[in-house]
């Protein structure tokens, strides 16, 4: 399998991980030093801290599903890569109320040593934020 196919499919195993909860899997798609950018806790460094922040913010839903809306791999170079996402996450809370988010992922990643393809920067650029009561607040994208 090629680093094409690995870049989509660790996408893939990170928005499984998220809509099952599944902070091992959700672990496993980082790279020790990886960094995490997210709106609300800034960045985060490191698996161990992206994994604690995970385990923090995931369990406030009773679900949330990450929908890959569509992709640019934009560098591939040996065990590297980069790539660009945009994705909506819908997100329910136990009391049924439901909020959405979309945005843009601006990815690096790169194979270990024990040849699997992980995250060691993902940047999430908040597009727009729709609250329960259905208000939408939006921001323009960054200039690429």
């Amino acid at each position: 399998m090629g680093i094409d196919a690995d870049v989509r499919n660790l996408v893939g195993r990170y928005c499984d991980a998220v809509l099952r909860s599944d902070i091992e899997s959700f672990s496993d798609c980082w790279s020790t030093d990886a960094r995490w950018h997210i709106p609300g806790d800034g960045t985060i460094e490191g698996r161990t801290a992206i994994t604690e922040v995970f385990a923090r913010i995931r369990p406030a839903y009773a679900q949330c599903v990450q929908e890959v809306l569509n992709g640019t791999i934009s560098h591939v170079g040996g065990d590297d890569a980069s790539a660009r996402w945009q994705i909506r996450e819908c997100q329910w809370s136990d009391d049924g109320t439901r909020s959405e988010l979309v945005g843009v992922y601006h990815d690096t990643m790169s194979r270990g040593d024990d040849g699997v393809l992980r995250f060691t920067d993902r940047d999430f650029e908040l597009l727009a934020r729709t609250a329960g009561d259905g208000t939408t607040r939006l921001r323009p994208p960054r200039r690429s």
